[in-house]
């Protein structure tokens, strides 16, 4: 594959360099200036986008502030390719299809594009999920990348055990499914021999554990040190399980306290990862409420879910997320997600119903109508 235009590396250049500064930085200024960068990039080199932009009466010489920048939904990535440089694809990834099975978008990377993901994944780790510094055996409840090569989960939790991870870690998600008795062994193993462990996966992948564990009669007490990092939540499953009762179960079957429990939101649209602080607070011996936290290289807004208009911190809306490290499809994504923004970060609330986005469905109709001319 050629090289990526001289352009892309520039930018790339640039904000590889902020995200790697890490998670202790609030570089306002420099946050600016790379995502007006990254816009103007994305609206030259994304015809569609520009044309929505255009119908706007939108461009880039009239845009001063990174909360200027036209965000787009999620569900257009059902409809349409989204991409700056479509000769330089290396990686798609697809959405979960939750809310429509049968109708999954489709997000592209190129090798830069994957670097910044990568840059992303590492320093987010390192200031959330292992601020302590220590080195534990990585357990996935989900498929490793060979069998689920479009899924960003198997993408992002490798990149973790690789990172991470002591040299025995592993996935547990097979071709014949959730290899569960190997879990149990790996868990009595690190019993035994006092190796901490980091139990990775799906939210409801360790409900489905803990279903298990009771079912056998099992409850661990694993070493000091491990901890729990589930991602997402329970959308579109079959029944729901609070954040309390879901950290109760972890206790009460792994022996890991809340304070190693750490929840991720991460999305197909998003090359960023949102934490909650809740390690974090812990290692640093700070009594504080539990959040997520915006890495320095990403921004979130909370927007009223009929005008899509900025509220005020405390309530409830829409989330829109900023991620410099989206810079080969949009840097600005508008979610269905319902949640408010608290001093420090923003906490999430689940889906908002389809009736009530009607800020999100009036931007996919500019869309489409875009997408005709």
């Amino acid at each position: 594959m050629s090289e990526l235009p001289k352009e892309a590396r520039d930018l790339d250049r640039g904000i590889l360099a902020f995200i790697q500064k890490g998670a202790d930085h609030h570089d306002i200024e420099e946050f600016n200036n790379l995502a007006l960068r990254t816009f103007e990039f994305q609206y030259n080199h994304i015809p569609l986008y520009q044309r929505y932009c255009q119908r706007r009466g939108i461009t880039p010489q009239e845009l001063s502030s990174w909360d200027q920048i036209p965000p787009l939904p999620t569900d257009v990535f059902k409809s349409t390719e989204l991409f700056t440089l479509p000769s330089h694809i290396a990686r798609t990834f697809m959405t979960s299809g939750t809310t429509m099975p049968n109708e999954k978008g489709r997000v592209h990377y190129d090798e830069g594009g994957l670097r910044l993901m990568d840059a992303t994944i590492f320093a987010a780790a390192s200031a959330f999920l292992v601020p302590d510094g220590v080195k534990t055996l990585i357990l996935i409840i989900a498929p490793p990348p060979g069998i689920a090569p479009h899924m960003v989960m198997a993408y992002g939790m490798d990149r973790l055990k690789d990172c991470f991870g002591l040299p025995q870690s592993h996935f547990l998600v097979g071709r014949k499914g959730f290899q569960v008795k190997d879990l149990v062994n790996e868990l009595h193993t690190s019993e035994e021999k006092g190796i901490p462990v980091t139990i990775c996966g799906g939210s409801f992948g360790f409900v489905n554990f803990f279903d298990y564990c009771r079912k056998k009669r099992l409850k661990f007490q694993l070493p000091r040190g491990s901890r729990c990092l589930d991602a997402g939540g329970f959308k579109g499953k079959s029944r729901e399980v609070g954040r309390g009762e879901f950290l109760d179960y972890c206790e009460e079957f792994l022996m890991i306290t809340r304070n190693f429990c750490i929840n991720l939101l991460g999305m197909t649209e998003i090359a960023s990862q949102f934490y909650d602080n809740t390690l974090r607070n812990f290692t640093r011996g700070v009594d504080a409420p539990s959040f997520k936290v915006n890495p320095p290289w990403t921004r979130t807004l909370v927007v009223n879910p009929e005008t899509l208009e900025p509220l005020p911190p405390g309530e409830i809306g829409l989330l829109r997320h900023f991620d410099l490290a989206n810079r080969g499809h949009i840097c600005a994504i508008q979610t269905d997600d319902l949640g408010k923004m608290v001093e420090g970060g923003f906490e999430i609330y689940g889906r908002a119903r389809e009736s009530e986005a009607k800020g999100c469905s009036l931007t996919i109709d500019e869309m489409t109508r875009a997408m005709e001319e």
